[in-house]
């Protein structure tokens, strides 16, 4: 790798693209819990030696609650949704202020954030006003929701990791190149003029199972570009060359493989005195985390289906019913009266079972479309 103009800290920086905030999305990831679990508030909570370092809220609800008073002293099951259905009927709990005065929450679910290696970091949980159930669909959802919180949180402290390597790297050609072959993300140095100054072995690997040749600086970048993204490839390059950088995600298909989604970057370096010297391309497979966005909507997707099947089919039959018991009550007689009451009773009573069923299973979810014009 070649370290003439790769030895400043600002043009690794760019390179690297290590400037990456969490907070967007553990918003997102509250949002859609609530949304989840339809109740008015929601929160996320990452804590560090008792203490709580970081905190996301959704719903009006719960910006005038304070977070510390939100936590309700309920201890999670490790890697499990804790399900509390109604909180005025808890022993403990039922006392609580939040429960026993304003806004008199009722419902609770929440599941500990656990990393892969068995630490807890926080919580994530919602709060409802209603006493209700939760079905396990949605307690899976939680779960998804749950992983992808954590995967966020050890991504950025990757990140920290990462840029503290790169600090201690900054002096030492060796450990700059073990610090760049370590990324599982694809990186591409390109020169003006569109030659390959270096890249990291993640790249090559990719490259080689694509074309069956090893790539090699100098070689032309465009030569290791599948043939359908080499367009928008080129054009992206230039937009950076220009100064701007540019980011998106989108699905890539190779041939024989399945298709996958990336994010990709294209910045400028800059050596010393300022001036662009290349462009850095950037590649990351996010096709776990788009999978998991995709079970979301396909979820609500089904709870919608649900509400309008109980709605439209069930209902149908039921004021059929009524119908004929408002005929049978024209030939009431003192013998049959009270059968017809306690008929007509208990089909007002299933009438009432299925508006229960079909608002609780309504969902009004606005998870962001996902784009399909991002450009490679």
């Amino acid at each position: 790798m070649p370290y003439n103009g790769l030895n400043k800290i600002r043009s690794m920086e760019r390179f690297l693209d290590l400037n990456i905030s969490r907070e967007d999305e553990l918003q997102n990831i509250v949002t859609l819990a609530a949304e989840t679990c339809q109740v008015p508030a929601a929160f996320l909570v990452l804590g560090e030696d008792g203490k709580i370092v970081q905190h996301s809220k959704f719903g009006t609800l719960a910006e005038h609650i304070a977070v510390e008073n939100s936590l309700l002293d309920i201890n999670l099951n490790d890697k499990q949704v804790t399900v509390i259905e109604d909180l005025q009927l808890h022993t403990e709990l039922a006392t609580h202020p939040l429960v026993k005065g304003t806004p008199h929450f009722r419902f609770y679910a929440g599941i500990p954030l656990t990393t892969y290696d068995g630490k807890t970091i926080g919580a994530l949980y919602v709060l409802g006003v209603e006493a209700k159930k939760l079905s396990e669909r949605r307690k899976r959802m939680l779960e998804l929701l749950s992983r992808q919180a954590v995967t966020m949180v050890e991504f950025e402290m990757s990140i920290d990791v990462l840029r503290e390597q790169f600090m201690e790297a900054k002096n030492s050609e060796n450990k700059l190149r073990s610090f760049f072959e370590s990324s599982k993300s694809s990186h591409l140095l390109i020169g003006l003029n569109m030659e390959v100054i270096t890249f990291n072995k993640t790249f090559h690997d990719i490259a080689y199972m694509l074309f069956g040749k090893s790539i090699t600086a100098g070689v032309k970048a465009t030569d290791f570009i599948y043939p359908p993204y080499i367009a928008d490839f080129e054009k992206n390059v230039q937009i950076a060359l220009n100064g701007e950088s540019f980011s998106g995600e989108r699905q890539v298909k190779f041939k024989d493989l399945d298709p996958m989604w990336v994010k990709i970057s294209y910045n400028p370096t800059y050596n010393s005195d300022g001036n662009i010297i290349g462009v850095s391309f950037n590649s990351t497979d996010i096709t776990q985390r788009k999978q998991n966005e995709q079970k979301i909507l396909e979820q609500n997707e089904a709870l919608r289906k649900i509400a309008f099947m109980q709605s439209h089919q069930l209902r149908k039959p039921v004021a059929s019913i009524l119908g004929l018991m408002n005929l049978l009550k024209l030939e009431e007689t003192e013998g049959n009266s009270g059968i017809l009451k306690m008929m007509e009773q208990t089909v007002l009573e299933l009438d009432e079972t299925i508006h229960d069923i079909v608002k609780s299973t309504e969902t009004s979810s606005q998870l962001d479309h996902i784009p399909k014009d991002y450009t490679f």
